[in-house]
């Protein structure tokens, strides 16, 4: 594409610049998918649900280890499921629904920076949220948040087109009868939208529509009145779920609400103090940090780009809907850096308004955005494998597991047991053969859970083990390996990774 012709593109030149766009961003953001096994809690918790729901074929209540997981909506347990059955039960298919949803959110950026501005700001827009540090951080991964940036950017985008259709002025305050047409299939998807982001990760949805009502507010009763029905429609479509799945658990307990009020596994201030001190600091922080590399274009041209700079009724929506979501964000106790993600194709779009705006040439942010996305893809093609050959495999249990399936002493009847390594990442590897749920068990209870009927297996520490051994049976297997505890990461007392000596212990 050529990235610094500032003519708008036809309907037919839009649609092949923005497919080739999406399939880059895949293309771009395979290897690390692909290469990386399920990391920290959050991956391995999400892609379990989603087997054990294609397992039990209940699609409405998300399960655990057999323990209902009530704190996500089932979204992306939907998508998951449907890629296991399409490419596998492994760490890309969980995460493809991601990549997708991710390529997807700069497809959407292109075709709104086409729709109001040029092809220039589309092409910026898009590769500035796609290979930024959070998104190549977070856009990748087997969570939700990729789908609900997705949902929540399609929001935005409709919302906004349906407040250009409208024209509002103070003279005029209806939707001009030519325009019906095109009214009721922008506020479908915006129904639609607004729907999938609630089924992705709850009330977060709701954060783009407090833009959209202020913009239909001025815009006359009707209109507001309108886009009211349109909202009542998504949850409409949200509650086909919803309803069923409140009857089924009488009532779900966990989720946002939770983490807006307590810091859910350590990631939050630990004193009322330190929780103000982290309102005004901790997102703005990182979200500096993970918009690299485009930020420091904003410092070295801010007076082009600024100085002059009177927002138009677009770039305040745009600096609205990144606002709130930060504002939001902040004042949650739980506090993750990735909860500003939302933020950046708003700003990311306002950035390319801006520097088309300020006559830049766009090919320096172009070039800058693309060339750290192939750099990115490059150093998880050769990096990610060295790393893993060097025991910085952050999923030691999956490389037990693949021994012990080459000796075929696991198989779909052994019952297993976690004594001290009790990560949701074990209970992913070790399901991928055993088709029991695993327990979790004391180290005096080892011996006995291993000497029961039938074949069972354990997993626990390499010093844990030590202890035991010389009361096992000659006959079990052991495995061990070293690998890294992306859940831990770094072992403070030792100044070192966090890395961990994992024994599996196998009665055939």
């Amino acid at each position: 594409m050529n990235a610094t012709s500032s003519a708008s593109p036809g309907p037919g030149q839009t649609w092949r610049c923005g497919l080739l766009i999406f399939l880059a961003v895949l293309a771009l953001s395979a290897p690390q998918a692909a290469l990386l096994p399920l990391l920290d809690r959050d991956e391995p918790h999400f892609a379990e649900a989603s087997r054990e729901m294609l397992q039990s074929g209940n699609f409405i209540v998300p399960t655990f280890n057999h323990e209902p997981r009530y704190n996500k909506p089932p979204l992306i347990y939907w998508c998951q499921a449907l890629s296991f059955t399409l490419f596998g039960e492994n760490a890309f298919a969980a995460r493809l629904p991601s990549v997708l949803a991710t390529a997807a959110t700069a497809w959407l950026l292109f075709g709104w920076g086409v729709r109001f501005v040029n092809k220039d700001a589309g092409l910026i827009a898009a590769l500035a949220y796609a290979f930024c540090l959070q998104t190549a951080q977070q856009g990748r991964v087997a969570t939700a948040d990729a789908l609900l940036i997705f949902f929540m950017t399609l929001t935005a985008l409709t919302g906004w087109r349906l407040l250009e259709l409208t024209r509002c002025t103070r003279e005029q305050k209806e939707t001009a009868p030519s325009q019906q047409g095109n009214w009721n299939f922008w506020g479908t998807l915006l129904a639609l939208g607004f729907a999938g982001g609630f089924l992705a990760k709850g009330p977060e949805a709701l954060l783009p529509i407090i833009p959209l009502l202020i913009g239909a507010r001025s815009c006359g009763k009707p209109v507001l009145a309108s886009f009211v029905a349109i909202l009542l429609l998504g949850l409409f479509i949200a509650s086909w779920w919803g309803i069923p799945a409140l009857i089924e658990t009488q009532g779900m307990s966990e989720g946002v609400f939770t983490r807006a009020t307590n810091p859910l596994q350590g990631h939050g201030a630990s004193t009322f103090g330190w929780y103000l001190l982290g309102v005004p600091l901790y997102y703005p922080l990182w979200a500096v940090f993970g918009a690299l590399p485009l930020w420091p274009l904003l410092v070295t041209h801010r007076k082009r780009l600024f100085g002059a700079w009177n927002p138009d009724p677009m770039d305040t929506y745009l600096l609205l809907n990144a606002g709130i979501i930060v504002l939001v964000f902040s004042l949650m106790a739980t506090k993750l850096p990735h909860y500003t993600l939302p933020a950046f194709p708003f700003l990311a779009l306002l950035l390319a308004r801006r520097w088309i705006s300020a006559g830049l040439s766009p090919r320096l942010p172009a070039l800058l955005a693309g060339g750290v996305g192939i750099m990115l893809a490059l150093i998880a093609a050769v990096r990610i494998p060295v790393a893993l050959a060097h025991h910085f495999n952050p999923s030691p249990t999956g490389e037990l597991v693949r021994a012990a399936q080459a000796d075929q002493t696991l198989t779909p009847g052994t019952e297993f047991a976690l004594v001290d390594f009790k990560e949701p990442n074990a209970i992913w590897e070790m399901r991928r053969i055993s088709e029991s749920y695993g327990q979790l068990i004391p180290e005096s209870e080892v011996i006995a859970f291993l000497g029961r009927p039938g074949p069972h297996a354990v997993v626990l520490s390499a010093e844990v083990w030590q202890l035991l051994a010389e009361k096992a049976d000659p006959t079990w297997k052991t495995y061990g390996t070293r690998g890294w505890s992306t859940a831990k990461v770094w072992d403070a007392q030792k100044g070192d990774f966090a890395f961990i000596d994992l024994t599996l212990v196998v009665k055939p």
